[in-house]
């Protein structure tokens, strides 16, 4: 069964760009928060439970934009990072700002979490990863990937892997460490958004090339190519169980996706009204996704 469970619209004043869900908890006593990035400068924090939607708190903090949001995999804290060229770490009880970290001079484009939870990593346009601590704040590497712009940043589960999107179609893998860099060819354009599979053997690249790419990480091969968005696809995202993914584009559309035949499982072709930028996927089968339209919707995936 797919179907689309709840549709909010106007979440934010103006474009809604980035989207993270918690994952933790478990049965009735589980709440699922998502978080959210708009171009209105500001971060959403929504409940979501039984299809009902409330908003639980709005955190500013930020000027031109907010890009990217991310959770922390101990899921205490959370990021975001803006146009403004900082990044703001929030606690996940109180949702106060713990301290913002400035990023710049280059704008902060991306932002994610190690998967020890201690430090941020944030791409910027000069194609470096900026590396920070999280109890500090402060600066603590660069990682040099010899790309273009670095668009999206993903983390290994199991910790052994980095992997940038750059401008140039090409993304970077870069053990947990920030060292090796190793670069991964197959787009012809920018590379929007990254996803690992939860047992990490696999990469989901999405690209403006209206393509994804699925590349093993025994061999770093190319071990699919899948089409089908008629415009850029911006977000892609592995369901918890690993069968699944989901991707969203600017063709309006997101569509669900079945990893073991590669075919398309369900599109909801009127998701957006205008660019869908994000997807996340939550638990019980549940995914959401943004868009330029400013509205979250929750789906309810059953194969």
């Amino acid at each position: 069964m797919f179907s689309i469970e709840k549709r909010n619209e106007n979440s934010h004043d103006e474009a809604i760009w980035a989207v993270d869900w918690s994952k933790h908890g478990e049965g009735d006593e589980r709440e699922d928060k998502v978080i959210t990035g708009s171009l209105d400068d500001t971060v959403k924090v929504w409940d979501y439970h039984d299809g009902n939607l409330k908003l639980e708190k709005t955190l500013l903090g930020h000027n031109l934009g907010v890009l990217s949001v991310a959770i922390a995999p101990s899921g205490k804290i959370f990021a975001s990072s803006s146009l403004d060229c900082n990044i703001s770490l929030w606690d996940f009880e109180t949702y106060e700002q713990l301290r913002k970290i400035e990023s710049g001079p280059l704008e902060s484009w991306t932002v994610q979490f190690t998967r020890d939870s201690q430090h941020i990593l944030t791409g910027n346009s000069d194609g470096k990863i900026e590396m920070f601590s999280v109890e500090t704040g402060k600066k603590e590497k660069s990682l040099e990937t010899k790309q273009k712009m670095s668009l999206s940043i993903a983390t290994s589960p199991d910790g052994k892997w980095i992997a940038c999107g750059s401008s140039n179609g090409l993304v970077s893998l870069l053990d947990g460490e920030g060292n090796h860099s190793k670069p991964l060819d197959g787009h012809a354009m920018p590379v929007r958004a990254l996803s690992f599979s939860p047992d990490s053997q696999l990469l989901l690249t999405a690209s403006d090339d209206k393509h994804i790419k699925i590349y093993s990480m025994t061999d770093f091969q190319v071990v699919g190519t899948i089409s089908g968005h008629s415009s850029w696809v911006l977000g892609v995202a592995f369901s918890p169980d690993g069968t699944m993914f989901a991707s969203s584009s600017s063709d309006k559309s997101v569509r669900v996706w079945d990893l073991g035949t590669r075919s398309c499982l369900n599109i909801f072709a009127d998701a957006h009204t205008d660019q869908a930028w994000g997807v996340s996927w939550g638990s019980n089968s549940k995914l959401c996704s943004v868009g330029e339209d400013r509205a979250i919707n929750f789906y309810k995936i059953i194969k």
